[in-house]
């Protein structure tokens, strides 16, 4: 049952009873009332017929007359000068009585008046002792019928009755109405509820008035917005943990293609000693690079905290960073018949940077910048004072795919990227580790004509 029907219920039943009460109150006052006065103008009505009747009695001698024939004149006297109402009875036995009625039982108590139902009627008895002179006295009883009178109360109760019940009906739709406009901001707080728990965590109730359920609407407001700051931060921890998750296995990926491709060398070219030795170091060379970039990946925080712990800044040569990225690369562009083309404007220039991070940047600029080339064609690294930039003449990237190349695993050519081991983590990490260095990284291509990648220094 809804809280706003146990108001209009209990309020309802509270008017109807209340009412009654007072109504069954009322009428029984005026019951009273009226049975008082008729018992006053009966009672001054009766003691004069009384009177009027001694009167008469007495100037017929009737103290001098024996009993039988006291009885007699008492009998044409009553008829005479009471009526038909008035019963007399003589120690107990009647003398007259011509209504249905027998008072002999009442005997020698005489009240002022009082009421008795007899056969369903209600009557009101009043009595007198009558002593005319001599030896005998009489009880006079006289009685009046007041049926009407609790008939007509019972009446106006039932009307009172129907009144109230209507009267009850109309307030009960009204109070529905009223509370519902009170009880519409609640109605809010639970459809706000029900948005919320569907996972509409923007939803906000609009507050008109700072009363009570205003205030609660606040506090409902504020709490929803920490909830959604919480679904907010939940979601961007899931997202950094999936993308440092993806960031790992792809970039373990880089180095272990490099160990993996020379000891494919060494174990199926006949190589001199110095080819040998040569290839060996890079394997060294390239674990060890695994071996600490699998230590900074694996920090819980990872590179996509503000600054990351493990973020090693140098002062290092770009002539050194963009030679051992072609040495790492190289095997690659054997693979594919494709030559790299290194452009540095000055020897002598050097940076501040996490040499592995940026190495890892570097060979995963390259490697895209070979599948998107065909065999044979060149790939270009430069850097100058600005910065360090890595191009090709390859497939290039759709003018509508450029804003959405960074964000992490979208592939432009999913089929292409699949068959070539691509995860689509590769440029979002890149941005990255740019960001780390306090670099911007852009992207600029055109299809069919190649694309540009550009780590510029800020």
């Amino acid at each position: 049952m809804k809280i706003r029907t146990k108001i209009c219920l209990v309020c309802v039943a509270a008017m109807l009873v209340m009412s009654q009460c007072y109504s069954a109150f009322m009428l029984h006052v005026s019951l009273k009332t009226q049975l008082a006065q008729i018992y006053a103008y009966e009672s001054n009505t009766f003691h004069n017929k009384l009177k009027e009747l001694d009167t008469r009695m007495r100037n017929f001698g009737i103290a001098e007359t024996d009993t039988e024939i006291q009885e007699k004149i008492m009998q044409d006297g009553i008829r005479h000068y009471l009526g038909l109402e008035y019963a007399v009875y003589r120690d107990g036995e009647e003398i007259y009585n011509p209504t249905p009625y027998d008072f002999g039982k009442n005997g020698d108590s005489y009240p002022s008046y009082y009421e008795v139902q007899i056969d369903g009627r209600y009557l009101l008895i009043m009595g007198s002792t009558y002593d005319p002179g001599g030896e005998n006295t009489y009880d006079i009883w006289h009685f009046n019928d007041v049926t009407g009178i609790h008939e007509n109360s019972w009446k106006m109760f039932l009307k009172g009755l129907a009144a109230a019940f209507l009267l009850t009906a109309v307030i009960a739709a009204g109070m529905v109405l009223v509370i519902r406009v009170i009880l519409h901001p609640l109605y809010s707080l639970r459809d706000s509820a029900n948005e919320i728990a569907g996972g509409n965590y923007a939803f906000r109730i609009p507050i008109k008035k700072m009363d009570e359920v205003g205030e609660i609407s606040g506090n409902f407001n504020r709490m929803a917005e920490k909830i959604e700051e919480h679904v907010e931060t939940l979601s961007d921890t899931n997202e950094k943990q999936r993308q440092l998750l993806g960031s790992l296995a792809h970039e373990l990926k880089t180095p272990m293609t490099a160990i993996i491709g020379y000891s494919d060398i060494l174990l199926k070219m006949s190589l001199s000693e110095q080819q040998k030795e040569k290839a060996l170091q890079y394997i060294g060379s390239e674990s060890r690079r695994l071996s600490r970039l699998s230590a900074k990946m694996l920090e819980l925080t990872g590179l996509y905290e503000e600054e990351p712990e493990s973020l090693e800044m140098r002062h290092t040569s770009v002539k050194v960073l963009l030679e051992r990225a072609e040495a790492l690369i190289s095997f690659r562009l054997q693979e594919r018949a494709q030559i790299l083309e290194i452009r540095l404007a000055d020897d002598a220039l050097c940076h501040d940077m996490d040499e592995d991070l940026m190495t890892s940047l570097l060979l995963n600029l390259l490697d895209n910048a070979c599948k998107a080339s065909d065999e044979g064609q060149k790939i270009y690294l430069e850097a100058d004072s600005r910065g360090i930039y890595v191009s090709d003449c390859g497939i290039g990237i759709p003018e509508e795919e450029l804003t959405k190349v960074e964000d992490a695993f979208y592939m432009v050519d999913k089929s292409r990227a699949r068959a070539s081991g691509g995860s689509g983590l590769g440029l979002a990490l890149c941005r990255r580790i740019a960001e780390l260095h306090h670099a911007e990284m852009r992207i600029e291509s055109r299809q069919g004509e190649g694309t540009k990648v550009s780590i510029l220094w800020k």
